[in-house]
């Protein structure tokens, strides 16, 4: 792969919502602080259910005071569905946006026109998030153009969850899936839907399995595979994109294999380094 490339986020889907009320609206749903989009910065946050399970994620900025998502289109339907029954009476409008693009851009200094050219907010080794009004003009004789399997393979080398693919609408607990620690979810702010139960998760300590980033050095495995060691199962494989393996593993059997410098072998056609 050449050492500048870049990914089209296809799926990518955008809708604005403004009016007066826009900034507390929001700010009463979303996992992050709204007020992190001042001075043309670019968020990443989810909204939950009041049970504190996964119902979207989205990053957001601003253009022309008014804010500007973008989710994937598999989440889009329902999202603009749960915002339109929480609006009630609120000096909002929710308007679907059909003229931007998004692309992440790996040691590309992009020099044309855009509304955002920031360092992604998960992780600074997922590229620049670029969004604009119009499909650029990439040279691919100097640039790859990546496709869906190795950017998962990228996300999963920094345990950031491709949601569409990782994640389950209305099963998923973010604290599971490494969402704390990827500037989505901000513990200082106020309540919002699917707070306290994400609260408790952290500060009781309740979390037993969580999602850890792995590649197979043996053998092969599928999506939905059990891992069971001893008789145990202390796993599932969660997703694979090449080599690179996203599974939700029992946090003290992990812990274990950790402090004695050990990798996770399961038996003697299977195994798998952790990646971190």
């Amino acid at each position: 792969m050449k050492d500048k490339y870049f990914f089209h986020h296809l799926n990518s889907r955008f809708f604005e919502i403004s009016g007066k009320d826009s900034k507390s609206f929001i700010q009463n749903l979303i996992t992050n602080d709204i007020e992190k989009c001042n001075d043309g910065e670019i968020i990443y946050s989810c909204i939950l259910t009041p049970q504190g399970k996964f119902l979207a994620d989205f990053f957001i900025f601003t253009l022309k005071d008014n804010y500007i998502f973008e989710t994937n289109d598999k989440f889009f339907k329902n999202l603009l569905g749960r915002l339109k029954i929480y609006k009630l009476r609120s000096d909002i409008d929710i308007k679907e946006i059909n003229n931007l693009y998004s692309y992440s851009l790996f040691n590309i200094d992009y020099k044309g026109e855009y509304n955002i050219f920031l360092n992604d907010p998960r992780n600074i080794n997922l590229g620049k998030k670029l969004i604009t009004n119009k499909e650029i003009l990439i040279e691919k004789d100097i640039f790859e153009e990546i496709n869906e399997t190795k950017y998962h393979e990228i996300l999963i080398e920094n345990t950031a969850p491709y949601s569409p693919i990782d994640i389950l609408e209305n099963k998923s607990l973010l604290l599971e899936n490494n969402f704390d620690n990827l500037n989505a979810i901000d513990w200082n702010k106020g309540c919002y839907v699917g707070q306290e139960i994400t609260a408790r998760m952290k500060y009781r300590g309740l979390l037993k399995k969580k999602l850890y980033s792995l590649e197979l050095k043996n053998g092969d495995v599928i999506a939905g595979d059990e891992l069971i060691v001893d008789n145990k199962k202390i796993g599932t494989i969660i997703s694979k994109a090449n080599s690179n393996i996203f599974a939700v593993l029992n946090i003290n059997f992990v812990n274990e294999l950790k402090n004695n410098n050990q990798n996770l072998v399961i038996n003697d056609s299977l195994s798998f380094d952790f990646l971190n």
